[in-house]
């Protein structure tokens, strides 16, 4: 007999593989939330540098967070009719959209980073500063940069998506605490305030 704890686990297993085996898609909007389904995903698709993503001091994880905040981004912008490819960390599929965004938490030495984007240089002046000014307006933190790491810059989902704009968000630093306290609360807003510029910049 398998014990239901050893059989769900075995199904989530069975869920993710699907999932990140999934074939390519076209859509108006792609989201990423980073980290997430790993590291399972990384045996299935063989990614050598499976990256955990950052963790605060009480153990939470990044992982637990890109979730919320694409899962609520998601929500928001197929409510108001757009056609959103939402995925993983890691799948076997290069997807076609409008613009694509990947979401992230940094983990740094406590309190030496905040808030920042990364962007290929095909992305648009444009949508890289509206997204600077609408999230510098809401953030009370500190926002180091831009293409602030070369991961950054060089982010592996830009190639698996070919989208006119492409960004990689990184929220603030969940290894400070004061940042920390403050997004905690606030994750579902961030996924609303990342749908609602997406609306602004992006047409049906």
């Amino acid at each position: 007999m398998i014990r239901l704890p050893v059989l769900a686990a075995a199904l989530a297993v069975a869920s993710l593989a699907t999932t990140a085996l999934a074939g390519a898609d076209e859509g108006d909007i792609l989201v990423q939330a980073g980290h997430e389904g790993r590291p399972a995903s990384c045996a299935v698709l063989h990614v050598r540098a499976c990256n955990l993503g950052a963790s605060s001091a009480d153990g939470t994880m990044e992982r637990t967070w890109t979730v919320v905040v694409a899962d609520e981004a998601t929500r928001v912008l197929r409510a108001h009719g757009y056609t959103v490819v939402r995925r993983p960390a890691d799948y076997d599929a290069h997807d076609t959209v409008k613009a694509a965004v990947f979401i992230h938490f940094d983990g740094s030495e406590p309190c030496a980073s905040g808030a920042s984007v990364g962007f290929p240089a095909t992305t648009s002046r444009a949508f890289v500063d509206g997204w600077e000014t609408s999230y510098r307006a809401f953030f009370p933190y500190r926002f180091v940069g831009e293409n602030f790491t070369e991961n950054e810059h060089r982010y592996y989902g830009f190639r698996k998506v070919d989208a006119p704009e492409k960004m990689l968000i990184e929220f603030g630093e969940m290894t400070c605490p004061a940042q920390f306290a403050w997004m905690k609360p606030r994750l579902a807003e961030m996924g609303d305030k990342l749908a609602a510029f997406l609306m602004e910049r992006v047409p049906k």
